[in-house]
């Protein structure tokens, strides 16, 4: 299962499974136990949403596992009726315009944080999937493959994400087939990226950097926010 949030280790578009269920026994009605737990497990997905999002400390507005597991109240299951779409829909919901959507809509009554309730995730505005070709998937899957070991700052970083600027042009160009110059620095991608960084309401007002090292990560105090 992926039941809660560690920053940390969400820096990758594949995260690491957290948490195991074990099935409750229970002899009086052990039926009714297996049917609920099989119901359970039939939402199953790789994909997985990030309900409480906080822009300054992660970085994964949509989080993929392998295999599918079951997620929890934090990252709750994405299901699809086509095979492989969760590949696109990840490299949208992590791109610019994927993290700029979750912030408009999210409720945003704490600093640094976007957070929408389970029920309220199908209403958040998305790229439809299902208008994709199979040579479309296919590419998101290809491109998918080639960023899953990049490293993603958090959100208050997104101005200074090499990682960011790659998969946005993954799936802007080579995906959905848009024009380059959407994506070329100083182009209105880039600038969106610019203006979400400088945001309060994403960074927080937060006055350290995460810096990324051969090892892991650390932290370095930044002077340049009120």
């Amino acid at each position: 299962m992926l039941w809660a949030h560690n920053a940390k280790q969400e820096r990758l578009l594949v995260v690491p499974i957290d948490s195991e269920g074990e099935l409750k026994q229970w002899p009086p009605d052990q039926t009714m136990v297996n049917d609920k737990a099989a119901a359970i497990w039939a939402t199953a997905s790789r994909a997985h949403y990030n309900t409480d999002l906080q822009f300054n400390s992660q970085s994964l507005v949509v989080a993929m596992t392998e295999p599918k597991s079951i997620g929890g109240r934090a990252w709750p299951s994405v299901a699809f009726g086509g095979l492989g779409h969760e590949f696109a829909f990840s490299l949208w919901c992590n791109s610019t315009l994927g993290i700029l959507l979750h912030w408009w809509l999210s409720n945003k009554t704490q600093s640094g944080r976007g957070s929408f309730t389970i029920t309220s995730i199908p209403n958040i505005p998305t790229m439809d999937t299902r208008a994709l070709s199979d040579e479309q998937h296919a590419e998101a899957r290809r491109q998918f493959d080639l960023l899953r070991h990049e490293r993603f700052l958090p959100f208050d970083q997104i101005d200074e994400d090499p990682a960011r600027a790659r998969l946005d042009r993954a799936i802007l160009v080579d995906v959905l087939g848009l024009p380059e110059s959407l994506v070329e620095p100083g182009g209105p991608i880039d600038l969106i990226r610019r203006k979400l960084a400088r945001e309060p309401q994403i960074h927080g007002g937060k006055r350290a950097r995460v810096v990324f090292t051969d090892d892991g990560e650390k932290s370095v105090k930044r002077d340049d926010r009120d």
